[in-house]
């Protein structure tokens, strides 16, 4: 341990964990450039980087976790340092989120053909808000299970998650739905948690120059040619973002184990299991949906695998989002219009994850800890709330507190909120899980969508990856 000012002020390294860890960093980060010289695909990269995440991450608490020094100093100096990659990276996609966003929204609606897209609205509600009632049941069915439903994982809930709660428990739905409505376009588009508000106006604009362009209005139709080449230099400045993220999953794996503890997964060992088992039967429950829409499932998840590692490792479904959408147009032939409604919508209505499973476990251990009858009548009730609860909520770390608030609240049961305190002290560690569900599940609705509007290239979706 280095006492020096310089070290522990400004390096922020000053224990010997934190030496171990950058020197395994550099290591892996060498380790994945020549992966890529030596011309390794992007799928099987992805995977390496997980696996050096997770070793670098459990090597160092198994080394360390027993130092009072590592606990109270070296884990916070490891995360600042592993944040440096993992952090900056993410931040550089959520930047690209907005822009994204609006551009997809704009143009699948400016370039939509026919006079059907009303039909194609209500296909991408039906199939996210439809995934996410059965991952509530799910929730509520594995929570059963594992006999959670009588159990308290009391606490106390840090100030900062507690003021979040405070203000969404003294909301009324109508004041939520109407906070969704866009005043002021600069604010708007400042912010990654105002993604719905993004959509409304893109939808405004993208329907005013449809209707332009209709009277031949030449100077918007230049527009729209303008528009067009930004977007494209959105989607190329995305690629090449991309390119770098093998390296940032090493970071934010390790990071997110370091940060939390070996000692926080084994204390909430129960819980943790039974959500990833909830994951899991998700992922097994898409296999049936992609088959009855002519879907080989595993194609599916060979080409879905290196997005939905990013989405664990980043907890962002909209960082994600960039990612999902070209992963659904260049490699699975989702048309262009499906791929950018359905992912750009799929990031605040419906998220499998955070606003499905989740909440619909913790209301079920709320209800058996506040002494509910827990019945077909609550469990319904539950369902229903969940599934319009998960509209408009935005895919960003901490949306599943807002979306566990608006269900206990909808069961009548905020004011219990503190009996899953717990449970918010790991969430950074459920969060991954839950954050992977959410993308996967709007990548299998994109495909549902795209093949019931029979504009998937199924020929490129079969074709084998490069």
């Amino acid at each position: 341990m280095i006492s020096n000012q310089f070290f522990t002020g400004f390096l922020k390294m000053s224990h010997v964990a934190t030496f171990v860890s950058i020197i395994l960093l550099i290591i892996a980060i060498l380790a994945m450039y020549w992966t890529g010289r030596k011309k390794v695909n992007f799928s099987s990269r992805m995977l390496i980087s997980l696996f050096l995440g997770l070793s670098i991450g459990i090597f160092v608490e198994l080394i360390f976790a027993k130092s009072a020094n590592y606990i109270n100093i070296g884990r916070e100096e490891i995360s600042l340092w592993y944040s440096l990659l993992g952090s900056t990276f993410v931040s550089l996609i959520q930047m690209m989120a907005i822009p994204v966003v609006f551009f997809s929204i704009f143009f699948v609606i400016v370039d939509f053909k026919g006079n059907k897209l009303g039909a194609f609205t209500r296909k991408t509600l039906f199939l996210l808000l439809g995934t996410t009632s059965i991952a509530a049941m799910v929730g509520i069915i594995i929570t059963n299970l594992f006999g959670l439903s009588h159990s308290s994982f009391a606490g106390i809930i840090e100030k900062e998650t507690s003021d979040k709660i405070q203000g969404l428990t003294t909301q009324n739905f109508p004041t939520f739905a109407l906070n969704l409505i866009p005043n002021n376009i600069t604010l708007t588009f400042s912010s990654n948690s105002a993604i719905i508000s993004t959509v409304i106006i893109a939808i405004l604009f993208a329907i005013a120059t449809r209707f332009l362009i209709t009277q031949k209005n030449e100077g918007v139709i230049k527009l729209v040619e303008i528009l067009h080449s930004i977007k494209d230099v959105i989607n190329t400045t995305l690629l090449f973002i991309i390119d770098f993220m093998p390296y940032a999953v090493i970071a934010l794996v390790s990071k997110t184990i370091i940060s939390n503890g070996l000692e926080s997964i084994i204390s909430m060992a129960t819980f943790i299991g039974a959500l990833y088992t909830a994951v899991i039967v998700m992922l097994v429950i898409y296999i049936p949906i992609l088959l009855l829409a002519g879907v080989n499932p595993f194609i599916f998840y060979k080409k879905a695998y290196p997005t939905m590692v990013f989405a664990f490792s980043s907890r962002s479904s909209v960082g994600t989002m960039p990612f999902t959408i070209e992963t659904l147009e260049s490699k699975m032939g989702v048309s262009s219009k499906t791929a950018n409604f359905v992912a750009s919508v799929g990031t605040s209505v419906g998220m499998n994850g955070c606003a499905g499973v989740f909440p619909s476990m913790l209301a079920v251990i709320v209800a058996g800890a506040a002494g509910v009858n827990l019945n077909i009548s609550f469990y319904f009730l539950v369902v229903i709330v969940v599934t319009l609860g998960s509209i408009g909520i935005a895919g960003v770390p901490g949306t599943a507190t807002v979306a566990a608030t608006v269900t206990l609240n909808g069961v009548g049961l905020g004011k219990y909120f503190d009996k899953v305190a717990l449970v918010f002290g790991i969430d950074p560690l459920i969060d991954m899980g839950r954050t992977m569900l959410n993308v996967t599940g709007s990548m299998v609705s994109a495909v549902v969508v795209d093949r019931l509007e029979s504009t998937m290239n199924m020929d490129k979706f079969n074709n084998k990856i490069s």
